[in-house]
């Protein structure tokens, strides 16, 4: 075998390998980053992260709410039923009585006196020039009103000048409210708890039982008209099959 022979044998078991190394490294060309990884790298990775890495186009894609969770609502009728008067007293003198009073007669300060403060007016007390946000407010100070201005004053009032972020923890909340209304001449009663959720009516073309009616249970039979249900436990009588009469 001649030099030029050897020469071919030679340059086609190159390109043999230089064909496999390139087949070795077409998935890193193609996908990007180290094709034994990508498939663990795919699955770590949102759809957003694929697609902004693989076509540079970015796309925010929210995630799914969980189903199923209720939200809670807040039940302020059940709340006041149970609120504390005395722990309510005591987060009014830790966060209210800087800038108000609530003794009968008792002077305004920063924020006006809040006796007999609950269904009165808003905006209305005596000798107390109010910022414009609650001066153009209609309406009175019901339960509902004072636990939303209560939450967050700026909130309830955008433009308010009372400068106090609000009293968020619910059972805060309700007793200071209880509270006022303590120190409220007459107040009104508190709101009635939101009614229970009624039963699931029956389904279109359901049978409803009539009252005293025994409905048999899924494969038993309905006792004859007149006859005495069966005792519990034991089994359902036998019917006699008709006689029939000879031929």
């Amino acid at each position: 075998m001649g030099e030029l022979g050897l020469n071919k044998i030679f340059g086609a078991l190159l390109a043999t390998a230089l064909g496999l190394m390139g087949l070795a490294t077409l998935p890193s060309v193609v996908f990007g980053g180290d094709g034994a990884h990508h498939g663990e790298h795919e699955e770590a990775a949102s759809l957003g992260e694929k697609m902004c890495e693989q076509f540079h186009h970015c796309v925010e894609i929210a995630e799914a709410a969980p189903t199923g969770a209720a939200e809670a609502v807040f039940d302020l009728g059940a709340a006041l039923l149970t609120a504390d008067v005395t722990k309510g007293e005591r987060t009014f003198a830790g966060q209210c009585s800087t800038c108000h009073s609530i003794a009968p007669g008792g002077a305004n300060g920063t924020g006006p006196n809040l006796h007999n403060v609950v269904a009165a007016d808003k905006a209305a007390h005596a000798g107390f020039k109010y910022s414009g946000a609650l001066s153009n407010m209609e309406g009175n100070w019901t339960y509902e009103n004072l636990n939303a201005w209560l939450a967050s004053p700026a909130g309830y009032a955008k433009g308010t000048s009372m400068s106090f972020a609000g009293i968020k923890k619910d059972a805060d909340r309700v007793n200071v409210i209880a509270y006022l209304a303590a120190n409220t001449e007459g107040a009104p009663t508190f709101p009635a708890p939101m009614a229970a959720p009624a039963e699931a009516a029956p389904v279109d073309g359901e049978a409803v039982p009539a009252e005293g009616v025994v409905v048999p249970a899924e494969g038993e039979v309905a006792p004859a008209e007149g006859a005495a249900p069966a005792a519990p436990g034991s089994s359902p009588a036998e019917v006699p099959a008709p006689e029939v009469a000879p031929t």
